[in-house]
């Protein structure tokens, strides 16, 4: 099983470098083959295992960094991940339970909260709940997804993104599951927390008003 980590980052300060540089060694530390993709919005900073760095200079949007690291992929299965997470020992067997399973698109368990209730082994949940099923922390998806689904939605900057990549999988009728046999946890937004008030409004709530408004435009007289 081959797998591509697609890892967004900003190296704006050392604390960030050594952040996304515990996602990698994370990874890598369980002997899995990955080929490393980071997506750097920022500057262009050292990191070990790295194996193609996408040095991005456009506005900033989550997805669109994501579909330009899916242009090095090479893999079975492509994680889409962001750089505040740590890959839990045992994690690369997810990708022989999507296979074995006939399943395209997955999450991981974590340590958050809605997670709790969930039950550690192997079993699996199926759903497009943001942040119950569907993580959008770190996403793994077969490959066979991007034939379905062409490229990721970049309607959002940054929060929903997640929200727009579930739809075109729902809409594809790809199910999404939450697998409870491997572990990835989410340390939560450390990169957003480093931004200015207005920036962080803007990739955030400012989003939220542009879904109100789609859904005001979706609306349609009941006959």
């Amino acid at each position: 099983m081959k797998y591509d980590l697609i890892i967004v980052a900003a190296s704006k300060d050392p604390q960030l470098v050594a952040m996304t540089q515990r996602a990698i060694d994370s990874c890598l530390a369980d002997g899995a083959d990955v080929n490393v993709i980071l997506v750097e919005t920022f500057k262009k900073a050292r990191y070990r295992g790295v194996n193609h760095i996408v040095l991005y200079d456009e506005e900033f949007c989550y997805n669109r960094c994501l579909n330009y690291g899916l242009k090095h992929a090479k893999g079975d299965i492509q994680i889409l991940a962001n750089n505040d997470i740590i890959f839990a020992k045992g994690w690369s067997e997810i990708g022989d339970v999507m296979r074995a399973n006939d399943i395209l698109s997955a999450s991981a368990l974590s340590d958050t909260i809605h997670h709790r209730m969930m039950k550690k082994g192997y079993y699996a949940y199926s759903g497009y709940d943001i942040g119950l099923y569907f993580t959008g922390w770190c996403i793994f998806q077969d490959r066979k997804v991007w034939d379905k689904i062409g490229s990721l939605s970049e309607q959002y900057q940054f929060w929903y993104s997640d929200d727009a990549h579930a739809e075109q999988l729902q809409r594809a009728g790809i199910a999404h599951w939450l697998i409870c046999s491997s572990e990835v946890y989410h340390i939560t937004s450390q990169t957003l927390a480093k931004t200015d008030r207005k920036t962080r409004r803007t990739y955030t709530y400012a989003a939220n008003k542009k879904i109100h408004r789609n859904n005001r435009k979706n609306l349609s007289p009941q006959l």
